[in-house]
């Protein structure tokens, strides 16, 4: 009876103390695997061969009790230790130092509190995008609604299952939420009008996406970023068009000469055709106004229209009304009027514009964030601009040669 209880007391202990420390491990464990700079398969792998090396060190050594055996045992496990103690060194230094890096840097285990895309992303990179999909999918359990989480699985949808309708299903989730609708709904429709680009090849349905951007954020930076990319796929169709135009007269001539040809004699090359730079940028401008009329925010084509106006027709003032206008446009940044504004005083600097008006354009450059570098910048400008000035009317003003006689002082 006595020995029936010392063994189930030594049991009962055998099972407490495994249990917690079994708890123990499996806490640490997930501790680490909630780390996204930790790889899963390196952590289980690591602490998997180091409860194998413990207990392998264990049995030997009580097995083999005294003698050589155990020195046997111990000549091959220390080496084995050792190795397993290097593997482990960068975990534990980690752990030692962190109170002290935590004192300056703050506590990072904050940022392990949510997802964690880990396994996904690992997956992914190996090739196995169902098993991504499903690492994704149990995080989102957890998680639900998490964007980082829907967008990593439409990605892997779309660009790696080739499943683009199960992606766009998945982007529209990512807009449930309300209160944060305002800043998903940019990322996600840019990135779905990617797709429809690069996957489908569906410009027609990049546009409408992109539309939606402008009509549900109106006057912020993210639809005007939509509404450049539209006018750029416009600019890309047309140019698509005239590339198409141009093979199709090419195909069709090749076709005419190769069913007149006899192959009697050489071939004919053909004569280089001239091109009248007036016509061209005329033909450029009116391709630019076009544009401007069906975009009228777009930048690049505003921009390219007043190069024309003040290269092309001499006109600075119509130049200069293009950058009016862009800097009117909503959700423009800093940097983009201060280069808007330079160019305006370029073009009044060229133009011959008084000292008083240049100072006036630049000083709005400094109105916008006195404390920015642009603004240091601009008061740099002005400080010189006199100088600056003195420098463009010498360029514009050449010198004039008087006509002298062709033998003077060769004459009597």
């Amino acid at each position: 009876m006595t020995l029936l209880v010392v063994t189930v007391e030594r049991l009962f202990g055998l099972i407490l103390i495994g249990g917690v420390a079994f708890a123990v491990l499996i806490y640490l464990i997930r501790k680490q695997l909630r780390n996204p700079q930790n790889d899963p398969v390196k952590v289980i792998g690591l602490w998997v061969l180091s409860i194998v090396v413990f207990f392998g060190i264990a049995y030997s050594a009580i097995a083999a009790q005294e003698g050589f055996a155990l020195i046997f045992v111990l000549l091959v496990a220390v080496p084995i230790a050792v190795l397993l103690g290097l593997a482990w060194t960068p975990t534990i230094a980690n752990k030692l130092v962190s109170p002290l890096t935590t004192a300056f840097s703050g506590d990072d285990t904050e940022a392990y509190e949510g997802p964690a895309y880990g396994q996904a992303l690992a997956k992914r990179k190996r090739g196995q995008y169902e098993g991504a999909v499903e690492a994704v999918e149990i995080q989102l359990e957890q998680y639900p609604g998490d964007f980082d989480g829907l967008m990593l699985k439409a990605t892997i949808q779309a660009e790696n299952l080739d499943d683009l309708p199960t992606a766009v299903a998945i982007i529209q989730e990512t807009l449930d939420d309300p209160e944060k609708v305002r800043f998903n709904l940019p990322v996600a429709l840019n990135k779905m009008a990617d797709w429809q680009l690069g996957i489908a090849g569906d410009a027609t349905a990049a546009k409408r996406t992109l539309e939606q951007i402008r009509e549900a954020l109106p006057g912020t930076q993210a639809a005007q970023f939509a509404s450049q990319r539209i006018a750029s796929l416009d600019a890309s169709e047309e140019s698509e068009a005239v590339a198409e135009d141009f093979n199709e007269s090419y195909r069709n001539l090749a076709e005419e000469s190769a069913s007149k040809d006899d192959f009697k004699g050489p071939l004919e090359t053909p004569k280089v055709v001239e091109v009248d730079a007036l016509q061209t940028d005329e033909a450029k401008l009116q391709t630019c106004l076009r544009r401007v009329a069906l975009h009228p925010d777009s930048i690049n084509n505003r921009e390219e229209l007043a190069a024309l106006y003040h290269g092309h027709l001499s006109q600075p003032t119509l130049a200069i009304q293009q950058y009016e206008h862009l800097l009117m446009l909503p959700g423009t940044t800093v940097h983009q009027k201060t280069a808007w504004l330079n160019k305006v005083a370029d073009i009044q600097l060229k133009s011959g514009e008084t000292y008083e008006t240049i100072r006036a354009t630049l000083e709005l450059i400094v109105s916008l964030d006195p404390n920015a570098a642009p603004a240091a910048r601009a008061e740099q400008r002005i400080a010189y601009l006199r100088i600056e000035m003195r420098g463009t009317n010498k360029k514009t003003n050449k010198l004039q040669l008087g006509s002298y006689d062709e033998y003077v002082g060769l004459k009597n």
